[in-house]
């Protein structure tokens, strides 16, 4: 029992929320997309904290599901990639199985470092085991990646839930209702920041970059969106403005990367919370609500 509930508080990690129940309401939502993706969400995260346990990592961050989200991430990259929509091909399982080992020793080296990872490790391990071979077409294997759906099918009430899908590789509305969901039981203020940026990820990959309305609406630059605003949502003015400048840095670099041929995963989040730790350290030494206040309350 201890391990299902590390293994989903793993789950939960993806969205920075150590919560067994968020893990669970994101696994039961990847189901919606592909019995494949789900399947891959738990195993993921398993493997991961399994690997943690083997090699004798630190009991508190094993608990804390810090070796579970990359991992997760990594085996339903393996099945959107190469098992959608046939997932028979032991060599897929075998594919996913050891990026998530790879992946869980890459989050190693940076917790022990001290450094935050995100889902870096994710992201390196799929360059390698998913995008690379897909892209060489080694031991036979290439991109089954479904279509995207064509924007005229979509509601704009649907459309952010899309995004929060596409943060786990999922296509169904009820995918993306589960994970917003799973965020809120654990954090409302993290699900409703969460929720108000995918439009702006929208709305400024579309006047900035010119991004069509079918990729759009599918989400593909609202996931990293929501990323960031899990990563820097709060109650304060510097909160906003560092989601804000966060979102803008998230777009133009997840264009920038896809524009070199390679997947960009959730890369624009990553190094846009990179950049924007810094700078956030750097506001909490000055109080600007206050300073705000003064301003109008002479």
């Amino acid at each position: 029992m201890k391990l299902i509930k590390t293994t989903l508080t793993g789950i939960g990690q993806i969205f920075l929320q150590e919560n067994g129940l968020s893990g669970l309401l994101i696994t039961v939502g990847m189901f919606f997309s592909h019995w494949t993706l789900g399947v891959a969400c738990f195993l993921g995260s398993l493997i991961g904290t399994l690997t943690a346990q083997i090699l004798k990592f630190p009991e508190d961050e094993i608990r804390r599901g810090l070796y579970g989200f990359n991992a997760s991430l990594c085996f339903m990259c393996t099945m959107f990639t190469f098992g959608i929509p046939d997932a028979s091909n032991p060599l897929i399982w075998l594919i996913g199985l050891i990026a998530s080992v790879i992946s869980t020793l890459l989050m190693r080296a940076f917790v022990k470092r001290g450094k935050p990872a995100f889902t870096f490790p994710f992201v390196l391990s799929c360059w390698i085991f998913c995008w690379g071979t897909a892209r060489f077409g080694l031991f036979g294997l290439s991109q089954t990646t479904p279509p995207l759906v064509p924007a005229d099918t979509f509601g704009g009430v649907a459309e952010p839930f899309y995004a929060w899908a596409e943060v786990n590789f999922g296509s169904s509305i009820w995918d993306g209702v589960f994970l917003f969901a799973a965020i809120a039981v654990s954090s409302p203020q993290a699900a409703m920041w969460g929720m108000a940026a995918t439009p702006v990820g929208a709305v400024l990959a579309h006047y900035l970059l010119g991004i069509d309305d079918n990729t759009l609406a599918n989400g593909l630059y609202g996931f990293s969106a929501i990323l960031v605003a899990c990563v820097f949502s709060g109650s304060r003015l510097r909160d906003f403005i560092c989601v804000m400048f966060g979102i803008l840095l998230a777009v133009v670099i997840q264009y920038a990367v896809s524009q070199t041929g390679l997947a960009a995963y959730t890369f624009g989040f990553i190094a846009a919370s990179w950049i924007m730790l810094p700078f956030r350290a750097r506001l909490s030494s000055y109080d600007i609500d206050a300073e705000i206040r003064k301003l109008l309350n002479p």
